[in-house]
């Protein structure tokens, strides 16, 4: 008996309907396939760029926040101010800083400190996995009981070094330095 499949010139229905394979084919499928693998990596690369970019942003923005914070502490508001530098501080530093708050805020308010400031620049020294280390350069002014002439803010130049570390998608300070 004849398989059903076969014609009378033999040889499949398949093998008669799919023309053979030829190098100019299968050129043309290996060039199609190298270059569907090589957008697919260059979209994972601009991805990969794209977060990094993110997460550098984000960092410098939470590094010169914290540093506002702490440049920004006047002795009258010294505890609203120490809440907000408590708030962008990781579990470990915000220890630290707690450790440390009410001494802080009695020598503001003894001294009559009045300070303003804000960071004019910024730069990611690091940025490995969740952890980031950030550059601020901030400016600003203090006025205390030892200003002189009184009620004259002397300018202040401040440099410091912020270490990030992202929890719960959010860059929080682990430690802070003044560097010259």
């Amino acid at each position: 008996m004849e398989d059903p499949r076969s014609g009378p010139t033999g040889g499949t229905l398949m093998s008669r309907l799919t023309p053979p394979m030829t190098w100019r084919s299968g050129a043309v499928l290996l060039v199609v396939a190298l270059l569907l693998a090589f957008s697919a990596q260059r979209a994972l690369a601009w991805q990969e760029e794209r977060s990094r970019v993110s997460d550098e942003k984000a960092a410098s923005a939470a590094a010169s926040a914290e540093v506002e914070g702490l440049i920004d502490i006047s002795g009258s508001t010294s505890e609203a101010d120490m809440a907000r530098l408590l708030d962008g501080a990781t579990a470990g530093f915000r220890s630290e800083l707690e450790a440390q708050a009410d001494r802080l805020k009695k020598a503001l308010s003894d001294n009559a400190v009045k300070a303003t400031g804000e960071a004019v620049s910024t730069g990611v020294a690091k940025l490995a996995d969740d952890r980031a280390t950030v550059i601020v350069a901030a400016i600003g002014t203090v006025e205390n009981k030892s200003t002189k002439p009184k009620g004259r803010a002397e300018p202040r130049n401040y440099r410091l070094q912020v270490d990030l570390q992202k929890t719960d998608g959010t860059w929080l300070v682990s430690g802070l330095e003044f560097v010259a």
